[in-house]
């Protein structure tokens, strides 16, 4: 029995950062560094010799809270396949014309015919390029049969081009052969031993087949920061937990090593930052610190394996430069973490301690926070503003952040706003609508950050939610420098605001299941109002995720 097997942990034990052979100044350094780099950092936790050094939260995200993960649910989804080759359920070697013969092309090429499940997990089918959404739509949104018919230009396993749709064929593998979605599949194997209770994972339609979806392998699942470390330290401990081995040897060492390059002329079109270049594995990447290797998702879900420090790293955050927010737990965690393979415990040091756990106390995103203004209070409160149109999304689908993918069915009909104490409630009435369509700004997870799904692709994407009942909805603001907290349909979104002029109110709204914040802007003038949002990360103003028309109102004669 080798020394990972004999490692006993039901739960994370917490331990100072010097106890585990870090210095908490160090830590502090990484979230300053993070800061002034631009990377808005939502949450952390160093786990290091299966204890939990440091953890962290920015307000208003909260430890309770899942996360969207975009690509890191690559690397469960491989976890998942995993299991299900050391069950013979599925092989490496299983050709997808064997797999999805009813999809296949008419035609089937010679790549195409070599095709198999390896290469999907190591994004090197063959295909040149990406397939696109409107690719889908020539297939009546039958992803799985577009898939097939794009040209595969290369001999499976030689080239490798980043390949979310691949992903999400692997995790229609699985569901066909299994019978379960890739969740269901997991919790007996990996979710339950692993204590894991909150994983969820959207899902796409199969377009012409209206009866079967299949879950977003490659994009959709949603984690707490804690359950990311539990994963993530599950595949550092060569899939053993609680000394039980659950995913065998073999498959991990496969799944972890490098094996395609990644800089070739197809993916390396002279704009890709090196830690994406040093090679890929199962759903995995190789990192610029030889001997890690991590699980990646957009905008910096990131979740990093550190043999020779037999630690991990998880981070969960808003952010473009996601180079620098490698390179910084490079820069600064990796040369604290004293000791190689086990922890070197440092003396205490009481003070770094105490202002490391007081940066964390005071840890939070910005807010908008200006002077009240009475007299604007009591001009704009307390009017009914009127939509000028019956087609307005319903305040939910209006603010919703990356991630978010349909409409409920509700259309805003009026806005109230009032002002009370150091908050501002707008009350939203609310039409119920006939139709339940996708949104025309709806983000695109599969697209370069601005490009949207047009109208008409609505049976591409879908909700596990149903429908909202409400018809009233009412968003607080706060005033005061603190957010306010307002449940809708869906979700909980936290918000803050200000008059930043006579005539406009600036509010800046998060859903705090998602990464980003989105900012409304109300402008009123001459008994009319206007309400606009715009997402946009923080690091880059300019670049916005998505932007909608303004939504027109006339107040109540």
């Amino acid at each position: 029995m080798t020394q990972k097997e004999e490692t006993k942990m039901s739960e994370f034990e917490h331990v100072t950062p010097e106890e585990a052979g870090i210095d908490s100044s160090a830590i502090e350094a990484f979230l300053r560094e993070e800061k002034k780099a631009g990377v808005e950092l939502h949450s952390f936790m160093i786990v290091r010799d299966g204890k939990i050094a440091a953890e962290g939260w920015a307000s208003p995200y909260r430890k309770d809270l899942r996360h969207p993960m975009y690509s890191f649910s690559k690397t469960l989804t491989a976890t998942a396949v995993g299991f299900a080759v050391q069950e013979g359920l599925l092989s490496l070697d299983d050709r997808l014309t064997d797999l999805f013969p009813e999809y296949c092309p008419p035609v089937i090429s010679d790549h195409l015919a070599k095709a198999d499940l390896r290469s999907l997990l190591t994004m090197s089918c063959g295909h040149k390029s990406e397939m696109t959404m409107a690719e889908a739509e020539r297939f009546d949104g039958n992803w799985i049969r577009a898939f097939l018919a794009h040209p595969f230009h290369f001999a499976p396993g030689t080239m490798f081009q980043y390949n979310t749709w691949g992903t999400d064929l692997a995790a229609a593998a699985l569901q066909k052969k299994s019978g379960q979605t890739l969740i269901e599949y997991l919790t007996p194997r990996l979710f339950e031993p692993l204590g894991i209770t909150d994983a969820t994972c959207a899902s796409r339609n199969m377009g012409d087949d209206f009866t079967k979806t299949v879950q977003g392998g490659g994009w959709g699942m949603k984690l707490t920061t804690l359950d990311m470390a539990k994963f993530i330290w599950f595949l550092e401990q060569d899939g053993v937990w609680d000394g039980k081995r659950l995913l065998n040897h073999d498959y991990i060492a496969q799944m972890s090593a490098r094996q395609i390059e990644t800089d070739n002329e197809i993916y390396n079109n002279g704009d890709i930052a090196s830690n994406w270049l040093k090679g890929y594995g199962f759903q995995n990447w190789q990192c610029d610190v030889p001997g890690i290797w991590r699980a990646d998702g957009a905008f910096g879900q990131f979740g990093l394996v550190i043999p020779q420090k037999n630690a991990v790293v998880v981070l969960t955050s808003c952010a473009l430069n996601t180079e620098a927010e490698l390179n910084i737990v490079y820069d600064t965690l990796l040369p604290a973490m004293k000791g190689d393979g086990a922890a070197e415990p440092l003396p205490e040091n009481q003070a770094a301690l105490s202002s490391l756990r007081s940066c964390l106390e005071d840890w939070q995103l910005p807010v908008l926070w200006g002077i009240r203004a009475p007299l604007l209070e009591k001009q704009y409160g307390k009017i009914r503003y009127i939509a000028d149109s019956d087609s307005y999304p319903s305040v939910e689908d209006f603010i919703a952040s990356p991630g978010y993918f349909e409409k409920d069915g509700l259309s805003m009909k009026a806005v109230t706003f009032r002002f009370e104490d150091n908050v501002a409630y707008l009350d939203f009435e609310l039409n119920k609508k006939a139709e339940h369509a996708a949104p025309a700004f709806a983000f695109d997870p599969f697209s370069p950050a601005g490009r949207t799904i047009p109208k008409g692709n609505e049976h591409l994407i879908c909700h596990d939610d149903d429908p909202a009942d409400a018809v009233t909805q009412t968003l607080a603001v706060g005033m005061d420098g603190k957010v306010r907290t307002s449940r809708l349909t869906r979700y909980s979104f936290t918000a803050s605001g200000t008059f930043t002029s006579p005539s406009t109110f600036d509010i800046n709204v998060r859903n705090t299941e998602m990464i980003e914040s989105v900012n409304i802007r109300a402008t009123f003038f001459r008994g009319m109002l206007n309400l606009e949002a715009v997402g946009s990360i923080p690091e880059n103003n300019v670049l916005t995720i998505r932007d909608i028309s303004g939504v027109h109102f006339s107040s109540q004669s």
